[in-house]
C-alpha cells in the first residue's frame, strides 16, 4: 500500500464546518469538496477567457512526448481539461501537498514549499499554476523551481486573480461597506498568516528575476455578474458569481477566526453583509484576471 497516499488523505484539520490540509494551519484555505467546487469554476472563468485554450504557451501542437506540470493541482480542474483537449496527451504530472487528483497520469504527494522533487531527467516543457495568492509564501522559490526543472526552452505560465473588486462609478462605494471592509482585512490577515494574497501585480517583475525571457503579461477585465453587453463576457461574469458563492466563506473563515481572532458568529455577519452587497443591481463591479507566461532561455543549462 501507498502509505503517503494515506497519510495525505488523513493529514486534515476539521474547523468551522470546513477540512483544511495539515495539522500545523499551513493554508488559510480549505480542501475539502466545497472548495474544490471553487477551484474548478475558477478554472473554467479561465477556460472561458482563453475561448477553450488550455494554456497560450507556444508548445502546439502538442505532442505524447511533451511533458507538463501542474503545480498546486488542487482540484485538478487544468489537467483534467488538458486531457480532455489534446490527443494525444502529453505526460501529465501534479504535485500537491494532497492527492484529491487520483485520476491524473502521474501524481507527486510534496510539500509545495522548497525544494521539488524531480530530476534533470524529469524537466518539463510546461508547467502551469494558477491562484497561487495564500497557497505559498516564497515566490522567489517557486519562480527558482520553475526554471530548474524546465527544459531549456521551456514555458513557464502562471494564471493570477487578485481577490478585489472595483467599479468605474465612484458613488457605488456608498453601496459597497461590508465588500471593502472585507477585501481590506483579508489582505491583512493573509500578510499576518504569511501567505499574501493580491500578489498578481508583482508576478512579471519575479520571472524576470528568475531568469526567464519572452516574459508576457495578459490582463482580463472579468465582469461580475451578467452586466457585459458581450455574449461570451456575460456567460463568464454569471461564472464569477457562482465561484464567489461557492468560495467566499472559505476564503475568510480561517483568515478571520484564526489570524485575527474574530468569532465565528461575526465572521459569518460579515460574510453574510458581503453577500447582500454583491447581489445588487447595477453596480457593474469587476475584477483583473492576470495571465503570465516566460521561457527558459534555450541556452540555458538542463537544471
Amino acid at each position: 500500500m501507498d502509505t503517503n497516499w494515506l497519510t495525505a488523505r488523513n493529514n486534515h484539520t476539521y474547523e468551522n464546518g470546513r477540512r483544511y490540509y495539515g495539522f500545523r494551519s499551513e493554508f488559510p484555505f480549505p480542501d475539502d469538496k466545497t472548495a474544490v467546487t471553487a477551484h474548478g469554476a475558477i478554472n473554467g472563468i479561465w477556460h472561458e477567457l482563453l475561448d477553450g485554450r488550455t494554456f497560450i504557451a507556444p508548445i502546439e501542437p502538442v505532442q505524447k512526448k511533451h511533458k507538463f506540470l501542474e503545480f498546486a493541482t488542487r482540484s485538478g480542474s487544468w489537467t483534467l481539461m488538458v486531457l480532455e483537449r489534446h490527443h494525444p496527451a502529453p505526460r501529465l504530472t501534479g504535485i500537491d501537498v494532497t492527492q484529491m487528483s487520483t485520476y491524473l497520469g502521474y501524481f507527486e504527494n510534496h510539500e509545495i514549499e522548497g525544494e521539488w522533487p524531480f530530476t534533470a531527467k524529469q524537466a518539463f516543457h510546461l508547467i502551469h499554476a494558477q491562484s497561487l495568492g495564500g497557497v505559498i509564501a516564497d515566490y522567489d522559490g517557486f519562480y527558482a523551481n520553475a526554471f530548474r526543472h524546465l527544459l531549456p526552452g521551456g514555458w513557464l505560465e502562471v494564471w493570477e486573480n487578485d481577490l478585489r473588486f472595483f467599479t468605474d462609478n465612484p458613488q457605488n462605494e456608498t453601496r459597497l461597506v461590508a465588500l471593502r471592509e472585507w477585501e481590506a482585512l483579508m489582505h491583512e490577515a493573509a500578510a499576518r498568516f504569511g501567505k499574501r494574497i493580491n500578489v498578481a501585480a508583482e508576478q512579471k517583475e519575479l520571472m524576470h528575476l528568475a531568469g526567464f525571457v519572452q516574459v508576457e503579461e495578459q490582463i482580463f477585465k472579468v465582469p461580475f455578474g451578467d452586466w457585459s453587453d458581450e455574449p461570451n463576457l456575460k456567460r463568464t461574469g454569471s461564472s464569477y458569481v457562482f465561484q464567489m458563492q461557492y468560495a467566499l466563506e472559505g476564503y475568510t473563515l480561517r483568515l478571520f477566526t484564526k489570524t485575527l481572532g474574530w468569532s465565528k458568529e461575526d465572521t459569518d455577519a460579515l460574510i453574510s453583509r458581503v453577500q447582500e452587497e454583491l447581489k445588487q443591481e447595477d453596480l457593474r463591479l469587476y475584477s483583473y484576471f492576470h495571465l503570465f507566461i516566460g521561457q527558459k532561455p534555450a541556452n540555458a543549462p538542463r537544471k
